[in-house]
């Protein structure tokens, strides 16, 4: 019987019916067809760029040479207790520009507290004359304890070694190495078009090209390296800090450009990533204030000659430095002097303040007023050309006494005479018979009078009473000022 229109339903096969069956949809309009090819063509976009990023980021990370450096259980280590929340960096440089041999190593332990909100950087001269522990060597081999310039169990051990060198002189943990090849950190620099330095105080901008030049002090006066380890760590900090900012990451071809490079200077223990050191830089360098306090390792005596040796190191303060990294392990800041109510370093951005006047040690008309004879002088060759011998047989011939012979490894760029507070007058003496030397004071050499011989040296000239002092012994002022505004001070 033929269905009832109104009443029957007519049925397909498999027992629908035809009201069961999807009513079919009109066809998409032009409109509705290109929003969906932008959007799955957006969608494919956003899935290829991550994937870019994901894979830059491996290749990075993979491309960084990795060393086993580590000693986190090491017996020197002190109160590890306090320590498991902070986190330790070694941050050390290498291959310093201008530099070589120990000079050439500049290092900073950083120290920064579990929420990342206080940090301390600690530069360590690379003479400091320090006890290294047991270590294993880079070829697996067993170094027996030693004393030696601190640099040199980096360069004669390996960076195990100097992680135990490190540990037990601070008695911190050392958490993560972290090792930068200098003569490649103008390319980082120059990847990003320049970073700030100093920027709490108008600072500068500093181009990759002008890197080289920055990590070198004008003078030559550098003796521990404190001050080239600080530009060095600040613009470091500043290039790991920018590669973070919005407008890298949204630049592929400059992030790329600089983490390639990245990978090429950088060298980390084991357990190191790209991650912990963007974090390092993300934390240190967010940081501004009294949140950030620098300070170099506390030192009593520069240019001290060890019996047997003929190489000059710097004597460290044991007491100081106790008391600097005991304060450290147990607050995360330095330590506060004694009578003063905040810690015991400028912080990292001071307010800009009127420079010291320089006080002028060779006015015009100024001459010698004790002879050679009542001079003793400790000769130290800075210049790399072995010299100690020939300079101070030279003023020995010429009526000087010749205190201490022997090689100062940071290397100057100029002839210093350095001396103490109170020995100005034979100081003098010492510089009118060097020409072209300049007058350092530091109380780090106590009453002694060194002779620091740099590439410039000429020769010597005859000297007695009244012999004139040439002017050009006295420091530059504009050079003085000129550093102190490089080292954010």
């Amino acid at each position: 019987m033929p269905p009832i229109p109104g009443r029957d339903v007519p049925v397909v096969p498999g027992g629908a019916t035809v009201a069961d069956l999807p009513t079919p949809r009109p066809p998409a309009g032009p409109l509705r067809r290109r929003v969906t090819r932008v959007a799955l063509a957006l969608v494919a976009l956003f899935g290829l760029v991550a994937v870019y990023y994901v894979g830059l980021y491996f290749y990075a990370d993979h491309s960084i040479d990795r060393v086993d450096a580590l000693v986190t259980d090491g017996p020197e280590v002190l109160a590890p207790q306090l320590q498991e929340t902070s986190s330790t960096y070694l941050v050390v440089g290498t291959g310093l520009p201008g530099r070589s041999g120990l000079s050439a190593v500049s290092t900073v332990v950083a120290h920064v507290s579990a929420d990342g909100e206080q940090a301390v950087l600690v530069s360590v001269p690379p003479t400091a004359l320090s006890d290294t522990p047991v270590c294993q060597t880079t070829d697996g081999d067993l170094r027996q304890p030693q004393t030696e310039p601190f640099a040199a169990a980096l360069l004669d051990g390996g960076p195990s070694c100097l992680v135990r060198s490190v540990q037990q002189l601070t008695g911190l943990r050392v958490d993560h190495y972290v090792s930068v090849d200098l003569a490649r950190l103008p390319g980082m620099v120059e990847a990003l078009g320049g970073v700030p330095v100093c920027p709490g105080t108008g600072g500068l901008q500093l181009a990759g090209a002008e890197v080289t030049g920055y990590l070198q002090p004008a003078t030559g006066t550098d003796v521990t390296g404190a001050a080239v380890a600080e530009r060095e760590q600040r613009v470091l900090i500043s290039a790991l800090d920018s590669a973070l900012a919005d407008s890298t990451l949204a630049d592929p071809l400059t992030l790329t450009r600089f983490l390639s490079r990245a990978g090429d200077a950088f060298t980390v223990d084991a357990e190191t990533t790209l991650g912990d050191l963007r974090t390092f830089g993300a934390t240190v360098g967010e940081l501004s204030g009294s949140a950030i306090e620098r300070t170099g390792l506390p030192v009593a005596e520069v240019g001290h000659v060890p019996s047997g040796s003929d190489q000059a190191v710097v004597v460290v303060d044991a007491t100081a430095t106790r008391q600097l990294f005991d304060a450290v392990i147990e607050t995360g800041r330095l330590p506060v002097p004694a009578g003063d109510g905040v810690a015991g370093t400028a912080p990292t951005d001071p307010a800009p303040a009127e420079p010291a006047p320089v006080v002028d040690p060779v006015p015009e008309g100024t001459t010698v007023s004790v002879e050679p004879a009542g001079v003793t002088v400790d000769v130290l060759d800075g210049s790399g050309t072995g010299r100690t011998g020939e300079v101070a047989d030279g003023l020995a011939a010429t009526g000087f006494r010749v205190g201490a012979r022997g090689v100062e490894p940071a290397t100057v760029d100029r002839t210093v005479v350095r001396y103490g507070p109170a020995a100005l007058e034979p100081a003098l003496t010492v510089a009118a018979a060097v020409p072209g030397a300049v007058l350092v004071e530091t109380a780090l050499v106590g009453s002694a009078v060194q002779l620091v011989v740099g590439p410039d040296f000429t020769g010597l000239a005859p000297v007695e009473i009244g012999t004139p002092v040439p002017t050009t012994a006295a420091p530059d002022p504009a050079v003085a000022e000129a550093e102190a505004a490089s080292s954010c001070s």
